[in-house]
């Protein structure tokens, strides 16, 4: 099935309720979840007769294979993409024409009013990503598929470590081992946190060696096809370490298997809480009342999960802030964490579709915290 057609005239209903009949897409990823088009440096100008992809002779092909049903308007080399798209909606009769407010710069805005003078732009804010909030058919197959292509990944990356090994070689090991495993690259760099440095929640990679401490933290994810996943793993080394070496780096008094356990629990709590529904702050509470009872709410430093797809973060937010509340096919993160200075960190993350009656756990590796694959 198409789902293209079925998200443009869902975008124009939602702009008709403002009396706006012509959108003018700017985002690229606004552009690819409404045409299918995966270029840069182009637009989109839809209205209830028109979707027209306006972009440049580089992508041309491109343009006809991923969005065949689509009218393509290539603009010449010495031409401007605000200027082609002034031209296409002139050419569509707009005259009240709506805009990403948060992506259209003040310099933008003042180049499609030259090229465009006949038309009123007018700014809306969050339609197109409220819509990209849930998901249809085809897009909970293809974070499926860069899910499967993140977790063959790790699976491989776990088979390669060695006690040599930096955070700046296991980064790049993970970001290879997801290329091996089919995807198109990583959506974030990968965080891998060794010892004391999982108390950054987003860990830069050094020169720390696996060899140096006791645990080690893999945040990381797959993109295909546009799409994204995002998975966390937190798990004892794989390589036995002298008392006094690994004592010397990480702060002692810590249990390793309490901590993890506690995470893991909060977890949980936090997908059994997961429905349509439910605001997106009560998960969060969910979580971090578990964390707070076992004494270590103060080292819970953000918030529990966030929807993910053609973005890495995108609606809902799943947080003590959130506003949001979750609707049936919302794919989103639960990654509980606890971070305590000098000893290191535990974080789990899962990717979970929203459904009526509960939460279905996409994601499919191992939580027992131990390095075997």
């Amino acid at each position: 099935m198409n789902y293209l057609p079925l998200r443009r005239n869902s975008l124009l209903r939602e702009l008709k309720k403002e009396s706006l009949e012509v959108a003018l897409v700017t985002n690229p990823t606004n552009v690819t979840y409404l045409s299918g088009f995966h270029g840069d440096s182009s637009y989109l100008v839809l209205s209830p007769k028109h979707a027209i992809l306006v972009t440049d002779d580089r992508f041309a092909q491109q343009a006809a294979e991923e969005c065949p049903d689509l009218e393509v308007h290539i603009r010449p080399h010495n031409e401007t993409t605000p200027k082609a798209a002034g031209d296409v909606l002139g050419k569509v009769g707009a005259k009240s024409v709506a805009v990403e407010a948060d992506h259209v710069t003040l310099s933008l805005l003042e180049s499609l009013k030259e090229s465009a003078p006949k038309c009123v732009f007018a700014p809306t804010r969050g339609k197109i990503e409220a819509l990209r909030a849930v998901k249809d058919a085809s897009e909970v197959e293809a974070i499926r598929a860069a899910i499967k292509v993140a977790e063959r990944a790790y699976v491989m990356f776990k088979t390669t470590l060695r006690e040599s090994d930096t955070e700046k070689d296991l980064a790049a090991a993970m970001e290879a081992a997801v290329r091996r495993a089919g995807g198109d690259g990583t959506p974030f760099p990968p965080i891998l946190a060794v010892g004391e440095r999982g108390a950054l929640p987003h860990a830069p990679p050094t020169m720390k060696t696996l060899g140096e401490a006791s645990k080690l933290l893999v945040d990381w994810g797959a993109v295909l096809n546009g799409y994204r996943s995002d998975l966390t793993r937190t798990f004892r080394s794989p390589f036995e370490v002298a008392p006094m070496r690994r004592n010397k780096a990480e702060r002692v008094g810590y249990d390793f298997e309490e901590i993890y356990r506690v995470v893991l629990k909060a977890q949980e709590a936090a997908i059994a809480t997961v429905r349509e529904g439910v605001p997106g702050k009560e998960v969060d509470a969910a979580a971090r009342k578990v964390i707070a009872d076992a004494g270590y709410g103060q080292y819970f430093t953000h918030g529990l999960g966030h929807g993910i797809g053609l973005d890495t973060h995108e609606l809902p937010r799943v947080r003590e802030n959130s506003t949001c509340t979750l609707e049936t096919g919302n794919v989103i993160t639960i990654e509980p964490g606890i971070y305590i200075p000098g000893w290191g960190g535990v974080r789990i993350e899962d990717d979970l579709l929203v459904r009526r009656d509960g939460a279905l756990v996409l994601s499919t590796l191992p939580k027992d915290g131990s390095a075997t694959v």
